[in-house]
């Protein structure tokens, strides 16, 4: 009689854990799908709950109204428009597009196959975990071991993402946004899963756009605004700004305060 008490509550400690984890995991594509006001406002500052109550973020804060109240209008300018199109790149993503995807792709390669697999590490951990609530009676401990992993592999590849949009803060900005430190998750066995299939994602030529970009800064020694190359070569924002990363990535070109200069 006792042991079938003890099964009993360990079958109800296992049944929390369960819709513990099943609550998260439904709370966390909710997160993913909706265009909230609060999600728009994270990515229009950079992710600024990393960067809530920092020194740091309260001094760029106040230079950058230091400098629109000034009557800088070219920067006003760039502010909007980085803040408009990076609007659309949270619609898009919301919506699935993948045309939206491709250009992520080609920026952060890594990104977008890391979206393509956590999409698919998300259905198949709900998947799994339902199963998991029934083999919960037979007291299944494999399958509490692949619920572990699952979640600990999400919050690796959610870490990832924070990284790349660290990265790309820098770029726009010039400065990279204090980072918070998140405890790393528990250990877990290894599951015994199949191997995950990975996105094929397709990146778009842009050698010789870098080398035209890189010929027009050499021909400008002067030093050469962001603005000023979308004007030229017809791209978005976000396109110039990954084309000239590259550059800087091969250390054929610098940036200089607001400037880009060929090395």
């Amino acid at each position: 009689m006792g042991m079938i008490q003890d099964f009993q509550k360990a079958d109800r400690e296992r049944r929390h854990e369960v819709a513990g984890l099943a609550k998260e995991a439904d709370a966390f594509v909710r997160d993913l799908a909706k265009g909230s006001a609060q999600r728009r406002s994270d990515v229009a500052t950079m992710v600024s709950d990393l960067a809530k109550g920092s020194a740091q973020r309260a001094s760029d804060v106040k230079t950058m109204k230091g400098e629109l109240a000034r009557g800088d209008a070219e920067r006003a300018s760039e502010v909007a428009t980085m803040c408009s199109e990076a609007d659309a790149f949270v619609k898009d993503l919301a919506k699935g597009s993948a045309q939206r995807r491709s250009d992520v792709a080609t920026m952060v390669s890594e990104f977008a196959k890391g979206d393509a697999e956590r999409a698919s590490e998300v259905a198949t951990m709900c998947s799994e975990a339902d199963a998991f609530v029934k083999d919960l009676a037979k007291g299944s401990a494999q399958r509490r071991s692949d619920v572990a992993t699952m979640v600990s592999e999400f919050a690796k590849g959610d870490a990832e993402r924070r990284s790349e949009v660290a990265a790309i803060h820098e770029m726009v900005w010039g400065v990279a946004p204090p980072r918070k430190v998140v405890a790393p998750p528990r250990a877990a066995a290894p599951p015994r899963v199949a191997p995950p299939v990975e996105a094929v994602v397709e990146e778009a030529p842009v050698g010789g756009l870098r080398d035209r970009v890189f010929a027009y800064l050499a021909d400008h020694p002067d030093g050469t605004r962001l603005t000023e190359l979308e004007a030229e070569f017809g791209l978005s924002r976000i396109e110039m700004a990954r084309v000239v990363r590259g550059l800087i990535d091969d250390n054929k070109v610098e940036k200089r305060e607001l400037l880009y200069f060929a090395i």
